[in-house]
C-alpha cells in the first residue's frame, strides 16, 4: 500500500502543478500496487483468521473464503467490491497481456493513438486512482474490523541488537 500511496500523492500533485508528463504511467503504477495490496490483504487476513489457508490458489477462490470467514457478502456489483475486482482485472490484463493485431487507416496522431489503447487505459486517469485509493482503503478497512486485527498487526517491523 505504501506504493500505491506514494504514486497517488504524486499523481495528485502533478494535477494540481498541472504536470501531464508521465501521469498516466504513475496511473499505472498506482493501479497495479493497489491491485497487489489487495492480493496480499486477502493472504494476510486469511493467514490470521482462515483454519488451514493455502495462499496458492486462484484469487476468486481466497477472496470469497476470506469474506465468508468474516461473515461478509462479496457482491462485485457494488462498492468497494466492484473497484477491487476491477483492480484484479486490470492486473491481470496487465501481467498476462496478450498480443492483439490491428489494422488501421488513420489520418492523425490522435487516430491512431485511439486505435492502440489497451483494455485498461480508460482506468488510468487520476480521478479512477483516487476513487480506487479510496475504495481499497474502504475495504481494507472492513476486513481489519470484522476480523479484529488492528491496523498496527499489519505493519512490518524488525528490532534486535547486532552482534
Amino acid at each position: 500500500m505504501n506504493l500505491a500511496h506514494y504514486h497517488h500523492e504524486t499523481i495528485n500533485r502533478k494535477v494540481n502543478e498541472k504536470i501531464e508528463d508521465a501521469v498516466a504511467l504513475d496511473c499505472m503504477s498506482c493501479v497495479v500496487a493497489l491491485a497487489f495490496s489487495v492480493e496480499a490483504l486477502i493472504n494476510f487476513i486469511g493467514s490470521k483468521c482462515v483454519s488451514g489457508w493455502k495462499e496458492r490458489r486462484p484469487f476468486p477462490e481466497k477472496i470469497k473464503e476470506v469474506m465468508t470467514t468474516l461473515g461478509l457478502c462479496y457482491d462485485e456489483s457494488i462498492e468497494p467490491y466492484l473497484t477491487v475486482a476491477t483492480l484484479k482485472t486490470i492486473r491481470d490484463q496487465i501481467a498476462h497481456g496478450q498480443p492483439i493485431e490491428k489494422t488501421a487507416h488513420v489520418s492523425s496522431k490522435a487516430d491512431l493513438k485511439e486505435v492502440m489503447k489497451a483494455a485498461w487505459d480508460s482506468y488510468l486517469t487520476p480521478a479512477f486512482c483516487n476513487l480506487a485509493y479510496m475504495q481499497v482503503q474502504d475495504f481494507e478497512r472492513q476486513l481489519l474490523e470484522r476480523s479484529g486485527i488492528p491496523i498496527e498487526a499489519t505493519i512490518t517491523s524488525a528490532f534486535g541488537q547486532s552482534a
